[in-house]
């Protein structure tokens, strides 16, 4: 028993590190490109570190000429208002689900069900029409829309968490004369604080990576990351190691987001398959 047991363990190890290789590797010649030379870029093997990691050039080129550090402002701009109106309206209509019984209920459920089945680019010929005779085209407030809408996945999230909320605290508070709406604003959506917090992770990573909605509805002058990234890509003149710089530019901001918010994000993928 004590032998299968430390076999398991062996094994478990073997293939967490086999694991990791196969993520490594393919991340590793990029950083090593970002540093290096056009020099080092020719005459060296992908897998051969740059001579001096404090080599800038690329990224300060990238910035400059790709428009990449506008086009970063732009993003977080989108990315800050879409998801704080995202997570208002996401709460409000879980809060509602949740707590309220009404005529109707379970079919409002079914058709946010029914959204996830529905993909984005069947619809876009409709929405496209809507947003042009509105006058958004090439203007932020566009993807700012598209961006903020409620998703069943935010619903799961909110209703799980919302489980864990004893409906006595809504009850003591009517009974002490609170609003439908202060007892949302002051009682739920503080107590929601870990769920939200998952759903701006994981809807802000999927917007942030984003190409179809920004390049369909955002023109040159307006660019999210994704985009002025791709265009910048696709300049056949632009060297592959400052390219490389440009994509690890787009790397870091998720890496740092994963490293110090990833248990809410496995705390939001839980919920939502209990739900």
């Amino acid at each position: 028993m004590i032998s299968e047991s430390k076999f398991y363990k062996i094994l478990r190890y073997v293939v967490l590190i086999a694991a990791c290789v196969f993520v490594i590797i393919p991340v590793m010649p990029l950083v090593f490109m970002a540093f290096k030379t056009g020099v080092e870029y020719t005459t060296t093997s992908v897998l051969t570190p740059p001579e001096n990691w404090f080599n800038m050039y690329n990224f300060k080129y990238a910035i400059r000429v790709g428009n990449l550090g506008k086009a970063l402002l732009n993003t977080t701009i989108i990315l800050v208002i879409s998801l704080t109106i995202q997570t208002i309206f996401t709460t409000m209509v879980s809060y509602v689900l949740h707590r309220f019984d009404f005529a109707g209920k379970k079919l409002v459920h079914i058709l946010f069900t029914l959204t996830m089945f529905i993909p984005v680019v069947t619809t876009q010929t409709v929405v496209f029409q809507i947003i042009y005779r509105m006058g958004l085209v090439n203007k932020m407030l566009s993807v700012i829309l598209l961006y903020s809408g409620v998703n069943i996945i935010g619903i799961y999230i909110m209703l799980n968490q919302l489980n864990s909320i004893p409906k006595d605290l809504d009850e003591s508070a009517l009974i002490d004369g609170a609003s439908y709406l202060r007892i949302y604003w002051g009682i739920i959506l503080p107590l929601l604080k870990p769920a939200c917090t998952t759903l701006v992770i994981i809807n802000g990573i999927g917007y942030y990576n984003d190409f179809y909605i920004p390049n369909l509805y955002l023109r040159k002058d307006v660019q999210t990351f994704t985009v002025a990234l791709y265009k910048f890509f696709g300049n056949t003149a632009t060297p592959f190691e400052i390219v490389a710089a440009a994509i690890f530019l787009g790397i870091i901001p998720i890496m740092i987001a994963f490293i110090f918010l990833q248990k809410y994000i496995y705390y939001g993928l839980a919920g939502a398959i209990k739900s």
